[in-house]
């Protein structure tokens, strides 16, 4: 009661700012007490937390550098040694010295060599044996039980990192190793060190100043030492820290020592200043390097923002009671402010003030009186806007007119004003500036003064019969200007009407459209030329050569289309880059330009492709002669930029009619006459004969009729004995694949098989000669009485298919063959794209059972080198050089030869196309054991095949 006494002395604006303050200081004094402790408390938790993450963080760059460089010093040291034995092997094939000396001198300078304290050198070959070791009881050991030693074999190069433990030990240790691959004598050359030792690899300096770039507060720092205290890096100890114990007090290390992790508050004493001050130490130890990282900061750096905590307290209490005052001003104001603004009102309203209103809706008795005021200031307005409507009226008519003479003077358009008889009465500065006359030169006169000769009498009959009609006409007109310049505008003319609807005058406004008629013949002009070079574009050629057909159809007269496309310009826009490539084409234009007349046509259908259609055509003579000029106008090389290009053309040429009697016709003719001159070695000319459309259309309904021919199942398989050569007995079968169509016909696999390649289709023919082959095997060896090896062609497209594996294994599956009585031939194009996956996948195909072979071998120029790196079985001689044997010396030597080096590298050979009995004798003679040919057997259905066989039974 007391306070309430005290507080009741004052005014309202008063009483609050005093119960204001006094509760503020309270509050923020209560929190204060509160919330400092805790947040001291976060901070510590999270600057502890940022060293012993910054300590880790620390850790994990360094194994990542120790890591990079370790691995780099055994590379180094790996290829070193690659390049020692390289240049021992290039002595040997230059003859130099003896291959067994140069391996021997290889292995004594590589088992010589040591990697930090114990890691050495050696080489394994593909078979897991060792060639070259330090340790001679190790030579020649074959260590494929070695889990590493198998990854070596597979990956053959590269970095492993794997457990080691050397005869004797009990325990693996951690090891590392980089190898290369000497391939010409298999040699895995391997460098290897253990784990524990790549301190002795490493160069502290790798990492030196990235460590030094770590920043703890304003001095803080990382250092690293051992366990033995010695220092590995500190921004200025450089030996062992015992040996600064008692000048710097930091006995810390020991616990250092002894924990290994962990963190410690110790007393340091700065040796510039002699100044003791509180550090704060947190470490972690690197168990890979037997080091200890230890993060080291001062503590009143990092506990400096706690300390500030205190102050921003009493600044905040501060700032707190300046806001606080104004606000309880303000507060108080709120509630006696109403009543001296209603009393404001009343003084204004009683001064004239008509507009003045109360705003205040409150409830209260002061809101009450507000609306009652508010209400009587209404009654006063509404007398007060009726005096002044009548007023207002009058003024807007002023402004109206006023508005409607400054659109009339600054307008663009021109505008005229006619009476009834169709005088001009008034004409605005837009008038005089599109037609040259002054205003007071037409005031009184018809606007036929502007009339120009571009329109009839009937054009302005219509006009103005509309008008009469309508009372409004809108359109395109052409009018003379006063220097007697005609030009296009747009006009509308308008009927002004009185109140009873009678027109007493026109209004016609207009402008000028002449800029906006030559955009649109720009356009027109855009749209039917190419923007580079001006030609015609396919449109207009279109368009030119609809007209001039219909022309020569009267006159009963030709016409000969060039199809010009330019040789390897692809090659030079992306070599040149195409602005050079588009002043290449510009340059082309000329050129051709300069061959044919003015009233040809050379159009630009895109890219680098021209077409030229010339009328009147006299007799072919005169189209060769003009070809022949085309060609020789680009024999000069083109200047560009500096550059000298050196460009040729291929021609294709049709006549009209002969070679079509339509546009789009005739340039697809004249393009595959061009695409036949480009065939025949470029730079040349082509005339279009029908037989190159024949061939065509035999195309696409050869690919048609394969298409639906793979729908209907029209493949069958033919079998082709293989024959042993000595005894003639049947020792296999080739299956080849048959079209015959529903009507009997037969497709040529010469004819039908690359096409099948291009299109893909060869793929769903494969796997059905395939399954077909799979299923006969059986027969054959039940029916036939022969257990027969059947070879399956594989194609490069079906070879190339990412589920070439899976395919043969569900189709082996589910005819339940064997596969160890299949085999596949492939061509030697196949085997030498990407050697690296083709045999990985080979490697598959045998490992799966089946047997592999070379198909034509000899055609393919495959290298012997990569020859013996397939797992292969069986070599095909080519039929091609079977054939001539008996009297072609070059081809009986290759042969030869292909049989003796086949039987070197553990082969079978097989002769393809033994058609007689000198050329079997002759294979014979040079070794050949197997044979396959119409000697001894044509390709036969299943039912022709299984009497053949008994029959030799």
């Amino acid at each position: 009661m007391k306070f309430y006494s005290f507080l009741s002395r004052f005014k309202i604006k008063a009483r609050l700012i005093i119960v204001f303050s006094l509760l503020l200081i309270f509050s923020l004094t209560l929190c204060g007490s509160t919330v400092y402790p805790l947040v001291r408390s976060v901070i510590q938790d999270n600057i502890e937390e940022e060293l012993a993450n910054t300590t880790t963080t620390t850790i994990n760059m360094i194994k990542v550098a120790v890591d990079v460089s370790v691995r780099n010093y055994l590379r180094a040291v790996a290829e070193k040694n690659y390049d020692i034995v390289t240049s021992l092997y290039d002595r040997y094939e230059r003859g130099e010295i003896a291959e067994e000396d140069a391996k021997e001198i290889a292995d004594k300078i590589l088992s010589s060599q040591t990697i930090g304290r114990t890691g050495y050198v050696y080489c394994l070959n593909s078979m897991g044996r060792v060639e070259v070791h330090p340790s001679e009881a190790l030579k020649l050991q074959d260590l494929t039980g070695r889990d590493v030693v198998r990854r070596q074999i597979s990956e053959k190069t590269g970095y492993l990192e794997y457990e080691w433990a050397n005869p004797g030990e009990s325990e693996t240790r951690p090891k590392a190793l980089y190898m290369t691959y000497f391939k010409p004598w298999d040699w895995i050359i391997s460098a290897s060190s253990y784990r524990e030792e790549f301190d002795s690899l490493i160069d502290i300096d790798d990492f030196r100043s990235k460590i030094a770039d770590i920043k703890l507060g304003k001095s803080g720092y990382i250092f690293i030492i051992d366990k033995n205290g010695e220092t590995i890096l500190h921004p200025w100890i450089e030996d062992n820290f015992s040996n600064y114990a008692d000048v710097l007090g930091n006995s810390f290390i020991r616990d250092i020592y002894e924990q290994k992790s962990g963190q410690v508050h110790y007393e340091w004493k700065d040796l510039d200043s002699d100044v003791v001050r509180e550090k704060i130490a947190v470490f972690e130890y690197f168990p890979e390097m037997d080091w200890i990282v230890v993060a080291s900061v001062y503590a009143d750096e990092i506990y400096e923002p706690l300390d500030n905590i205190i102050y921003l307290v009493l600044i905040s209490v501060f700032l707190s009671l300046l806001v606080a005052l104004p606000l309880s001003a303000v507060l108080g104001l709120s509630i006696t402010r109403p009543v001296e603004r209603l009393v404001d009102h009343f003084s204004k309203a009683a001064e004239g003030d008509m507009t003045i209103r109360s705003e205040n809706s409150a409830p209260d008795e002061i809101g009450i009186l507000s609306r009652k005021f508010n209400s009587f200031m209404d009654h006063l307005d509404t007398v007060e806007k009726n005096l002044n409507t009548e007023v207002g009226i009058r003024q807007e008519s002023e402004y109206q007119r006023r508005l409607f003479e400054e659109v009339f003077i600054n307008a663009l358009e021109g505008i005229s004003i006619t009476d009834i008889n169709g005088n001009i009465v008034a004409a605005n500065p837009g008038f005089t500036t599109i037609t040259g006359y002054e205003v007071d030169e037409v005031i009184g006169k018809n606007p036929s003064v502007l009339k120009s000769d571009k329109h009839d009498k009937s054009f302005y009959d219509k006009m103005w019969s509309k008008l009469a009609l309508e009372g409004h006409w809108v359109g395109e007109i052409w009018n003379r200007r006063k220097n007697g310049e005609s030009y296009p505008e747009m006009l509308s003319i308008s009927a002004i009407r009185n109140s009873a609807g009678e027109a007493t005058h026109y209004v016609a406004v207009f402008h000028d459209i002449t800029e906006m008629k030559s955009k649109e013949e720009q356009l027109q002009f855009q749209a039917h030329h190419d923007a580079l070079t001006g030609l015609p574009n396919r449109a207009l050629l279109l368009d030119r050569m609809s007209i001039a057909i219909a022309h020569a159809k009267r006159l009963e007269s030709r016409i000969a289309l060039f199809f010009i496309d330019l040789d390897n310009f692809k090659t030079i826009n992306d070599s040149l880059g195409h602005a050079l490539g588009d002043r290449l084409l510009q340059r082309t234009t000329t050129r051709i330009s300069n061959v044919f007349r003015e009233q040809d046509t050379i159009a630009r259908l895109g890219g680098d492709e021209f077409v030229i259609m010339v009328e009147d055509v006299t007799d072919e003579r005169h189209l060769i002669n003009q070809a022949k000029r085309l060609l020789m106008a680009f024999a000069a090389p083109f200047e560009i930029d500096g550059n000298e290009l050196h460009v040729t053309t291929s021609l294709g040429i049709t006549v009209f009619p002969d070679d079509g009697d339509d546009p789009g016709t005739l340039i697809k003719n004249a393009d595959m006459a061009m695409y036949h001159a480009k065939g025949e070695g470029k730079n040349g000319y082509h005339m279009f004969r029908q037989e190159m459309h024949d061939r065509v259309e035999r195309r696409l309904q050869l690919e048609n009729a394969l298409r639906t021919a793979v729908q209907k199942q029209e493949f069958v398989v033919y079998y082709q004995p293989k024959v042993d050569l000595e005894s003639g007995n049947v020792i296999g079968l080739e299956a080849l694949v048959r079209w015959i169509r529903e009507d009997g016909e037969v497709i040529s696999p010469l004819e039908f098989i690359p096409l099948a390649e291009e299109t893909g289709l060869i793929v769903p023919i494969g796997r059905t000669v395939m399954e077909q082959s799979c299923m006969d095997q059986h027969e054959i060896r039940d029916k036939g009485g022969h257990d027969l090896m059947i070879s399956i062609n594989l194609s490069a497209r079906q070879f190339r298919e990412e589920d070439l594996l899976q395919t043969v294994k569900e189709v082996v599956d589910s005819c339940n063959a064997d596969p160890k009585m299949l085999e596949f031939e492939i061509t030697e194009s196949v085997l030498m794209d990407d050697v690296e996956k083709t045999v990985d996948t080979l490697n598959n195909i045998t490992a799966m059972g089946f047997s592999l072979s070379v198909d034509d071998f000899g055609t393919g120029y495959s290298s012997l080198a990569y020859l013996k790196t397939f797992p292969l079985t069986t070599l095909k001689v080519d039929r091609s050089f079977v054939m001539d044997i008996t009297h072609d010396q070059d081809d009986a030597q290759i042969v030869e030869t292909v049989v003796n080096m086949s039987h070197n590298l553990g082969l079978d050979v097989v002769a393809e196309g033994v058609e007689t009995e000198e050329q079997a004798e002759m294979l014979r003679k040079f070794g050949c054991a197997k044979g396959q040919g119409y000697l001894y057997g044509k390709p036969m259905p299943l039912i022709e095949l299984i009497s053949f066989l008994k029959a030799r039974l």
